[in-house]
């Protein structure tokens, strides 16, 4: 890529992550949550300092945003090579009605084994998607059923787990794994 190309790049993602994203500050997008991970298990974002951390929100009912989101997110994953054990990367369902920890974790096996589901009950997930400026609206069906449309941002938290950096839906994974090299090579170990 060149100096032009990937400079426009960062330009595009340091916009992003310092000023406003959709008319609000980004110090005031975020913060830290405790959801049940895929395994049931107690989960604080709190508990991932030192890591990169990226963070998409979604169902896994979702018919193609939610898949190819969560697929590119596993190419960036599975791109890190090494750097890979210094990233993590969270599903955090809008869904908690059907995304039980045992759908969640079959779900987030599928895309890459590293990847964790996040659930919990309706009010915290809501009270985490204000946090992070997640829309969601439920749409019900004649037939009973339900889908939701969703902000499909992905969120890079860095390793003091504050937000660095909103990356639109859209764009390409190797974007995002040069955006996630770049942030670790600021902060190499030693």
């Amino acid at each position: 890529m060149s100096r032009l190309r990937r400079g426009l790049l960062v330009l595009l993602l340091s916009t992003l992550s310092t000023g406003s994203w959709a008319g609000q500050p980004t110090d005031e997008i975020g913060g830290d949550f405790s959801l049940t991970d895929h395994h049931g298990d107690a989960f604080e974002l709190s508990q991932l300092r030192g890591k990169l951390v990226l963070l998409f929100f979604g169902y896994t009912f979702c018919p193609d945003i939610c898949p190819t989101e969560l697929s590119n997110l596993a190419a960036v994953l599975n791109g890190l090579g090494d750097q890979g054990e210094r990233v993590q990367g969270l599903f955090v369902t809008l869904d908690p009605e059907r995304d039980t920890s045992e759908v969640l974790r079959e779900y987030t096996g599928y895309f890459n084994p590293s990847l964790i589901g996040l659930t919990g009950a309706g009010e915290e997930v809501d009270r985490i998607a204000q946090m992070y400026r997640v829309r969601y609206q439920r749409h019900e069906r004649p037939d009973g059923r339900y889908s939701l449309d969703h902000t499909a941002d992905l969120y890079v938290i860095d390793q003091q787990g504050e937000l660095a950096a909103v990356v639109p839906y859209g764009l390409p994974p190797e974007h995002v794994l040069r955006l996630v090299r770049d942030m670790l090579s600021r902060e190499e170990p030693g």
